[in-house]
Formats: structure tokens, C-alpha cells, sequence
């Protein structure tokens, strides 16, 4: 059998954002629903891109993939970590780790477009605005763009 590659370590991941279970996010037996897991990390990601948007550019998903490893129930604090996983002309990924009391229970991969919202087209991530991304996650300043 295949050995899940699973982090073990919140602080691998340099954003971190903290939610709670919902009752309205279990079945009948405290079972954190599927689709709950999709909201926990879209907040997550919401925390990250609005210091980054404008009435006219902002980032947009194109792509969103969850991978489940463990079942999560009501009553539980969440703790999610998102890190740059690549920046390119337009687009950039995000890892996600959803972990709850020190073990990870899910990950998951953003992929988000920037874009004109005016026009409805791609947009060029601008130096300024990639340093920016990189500083809130990657954890600090890069002269690497």
C-alpha cells in the first residue's frame, strides 16, 4: 500500500486561518459534511486574496482539488495553513492544510487567475503585486520574482 504523503506540521505553511465547526456543517452524526471542508478552505483563501483585490482586478478560481484523510466532527476548532506553491504571469497555486489538534485532516490545491472584472479577461500580475503575494505567503519580502 502507498504511504499518503500527509503534512504533519501546521507551521510548514506560512498563512494560517482559524474556523470552528458548525453544527449546520454535520450530518445527523457530528460528521463534518464533504462540502463543509470546500468552505472552511475557500474562507481560508477569501482571508488571503482581499488585501490583494481592487473594484477592478481580483483573483478568480479556476481550480480547486480536495483530498480527504480523515474524518473531522462537531465540536472542533480548525486551524487551516496556505502557502504559495507557484506564481506565474496571470495565475498562481496555493496549498492548503486543514488540521485540527496538531493532525492534518485534509489538503487542498487553489489555483486562481487574476483578472480584469470589468472585462473579463486574465490581467498580468504586476511585480509589485506578486512581492505582495509572496509576503503573505511565503512569509516575508523576496527579491525573487
Amino acid at each position: 500500500m502507498q504511504k499518503l504523503n500527509i503534512p504533519d506540521d501546521i507551521n510548514n505553511y506560512t498563512h494560517k486561518f482559524f474556523e470552528h465547526v458548525r453544527w449546520g456543517d454535520t450530518d445527523g452524526h457530528n460528521h463534518v459534511n464533504n462540502v463543509s471542508f470546500s468552505r472552511y478552505f475557500e474562507s481560508a483563501r477569501v482571508d488571503i486574496i482581499r488585501s490583494l483585490e481592487t473594484k477592478k482586478y481580483s483573483f478568480v478560481i479556476v481550480s480547486f482539488s480536495i483530498n480527504y484523510f480523515s474524518q473531522v466532527f462537531y465540536p472542533s476548532n480548525i486551524e487551516i495553513g496556505s502557502s504559495l506553491e507557484n506564481i506565474g504571469k496571470s495565475s498562481l497555486s496555493i496549498m492548503h492544510g486543514l488540521f485540527v489538534d496538531g493532525k492534518c485532516k485534509s489538503t487542498a490545491k487553489s489555483i486562481l487567475a487574476y483578472a480584469d472584472l470589468q472585462k473579463n479577461k486574465p490581467k498580468t500580475i504586476s511585480k509589485e503585486l506578486k512581492l505582495q503575494i509572496k509576503n503573505i505567503l511565503r512569509g516575508g519580502a523576496s527579491d525573487e520574482i
